[in-house]
């Protein structure tokens, strides 16, 4: 057997140096070190997530506890942003009082739906119920006026009013004992179709 034949089947030459086997080692633990905080961080991010989610009780009228199958969540509202952080969304319950041009003013009553914002941030229209009178809504808005509204009462009476900004209306509408039509005028009232339907005055 040769020198060279020697020292290759010699198990002293075939063996890892130890510092080599050590950076192997150190590597390993690394890896599962590794591992271990990745798995951490996903349980912490999990975890605060359900508990920003609060069950509904069963004395509210839903169940404390969902299945863990159910896809329903019960909130009391929920926000879309934009790639700017805008509010362009809201879904709540009740809604926030309308904002435009940076400023809130009254709504009048509670209601509570969906509200969609302009680029901007201002409220530019939505689909609500009201808690007083018990109306639903649709509505789209310009800045700081509704220009095209839908309602309608719990009961027998129902309305689509298109308005330009400028005093002008066109109100087309029924109540419990007839149909109507109303227009106006910078203000004022200038037709109304039957002129006897009743609870409307020109």
């Amino acid at each position: 057997m040769t020198r060279i034949e020697r020292d290759v089947r010699s198990p002293a030459r075939r063996t890892e140096p130890a510092s080599v086997a050590m950076l192997h080692r150190r590597q390993r633990r690394l890896t599962m070190a590794v591992i271990v905080l990745a798995v951490g961080w996903a349980a912490s991010v999990i975890h605060d997530l359900i508990a920003h989610v609060r069950p509904v009780s069963a004395s509210e009228g839903r169940p404390a506890t969902l299945a863990a199958n159910d896809s329903v969540l019960y909130v009391r509202g929920l926000v879309l942003l934009d790639q700017n952080g805008t509010e362009r969304l809201r879904l709540g319950a009740p809604l926030p009082e309308p904002i435009m041009m940076g400023r809130r003013f009254p709504r009048g009553s509670p209601v509570s739906g969906i509200i969609i914002y302009d680029h901007e941030g201002n409220e530019r229209g939505g689909y609500v119920t009201g808690d007083v009178g018990r109306t639903a809504s649709l509505s789209l808005d310009e800045i700081n006026r509704a220009a095209i509204h839908i309602g309608v009462s719990d009961r027998g009476e129902a309305h689509v009013q298109l308005g330009n900004g400028l005093g002008s209306y066109a109100y087309l509408g029924v109540i419990p004992s007839t149909g109507f039509l109303r227009l106006d005028r910078a203000g004022q009232v200038v037709t109304i179709l039957p002129d006897t339907a009743l609870g409307v005055t020109r």
